[in-house]
């Protein structure tokens, strides 16, 4: 147990000295383990001009699977980027959902759009979810700014 507590120990202490620390645990859900996944698999957040090449990075970007002239009804994630940080974030996204009220608002409108305008399953959303993430995480430490919840009118929409 000594041992564990001195890796989380260090683990905390290695996140807090980077500077993309301070905006991504500032959203509610996020962890430090998360955290710490997220930056290794990514690195630093400098080394990238948008939130669509942390999404290929991660290879959670949707794309078409056809074969013979025939496509799928489904559209799966591409899974060409990095297995390691896809395993990372796959369980953020899910506990985002389920704690941080912005983004179960979020995943609660695309579950219950109409039939025309293509309602995602559940699985669907949460790797949906997984690229929000990413984009907002950029966003966030792009314009070096923290978390904010949303207006509480919101918040009531999304329980």
């Amino acid at each position: 147990m000594e041992q564990i507590e001195q890796v989380i120990k260090r683990l905390k202490m290695l996140v807090d000295s980077t500077p993309e620390s301070s905006y991504m645990l500032s959203m509610h859900g996020l962890s430090y383990l998360t955290a710490a996944g997220i930056l290794a698999g990514l690195g630093p957040f400098s080394n990238y001009t948008n939130a669509k090449q942390l999404i290929k990075m991660a290879g959670t970007n949707p794309t078409e699977k056809e074969s013979g002239g025939k496509s799928s009804k489904h559209t799966p994630i591409s899974k060409k980027g990095r297995a390691s940080l896809r395993y990372c974030l796959w369980p953020a996204a899910a506990a985002l959902l389920r704690h941080n009220l912005d983004f179960k608002g979020w995943a609660k409108k695309r579950q219950e759009r109409s039939a025309q305008d293509n309602p995602l399953h559940r699985r669907a959303v949460i790797g949906a979810a997984m690229n929000r993430l990413l984009r907002t995480l950029f966003a966030l430490v792009k314009n070096k700014s923290l978390y904010k919840m949303p207006d509480s009118e919101m918040l009531t929409i999304a329980k």
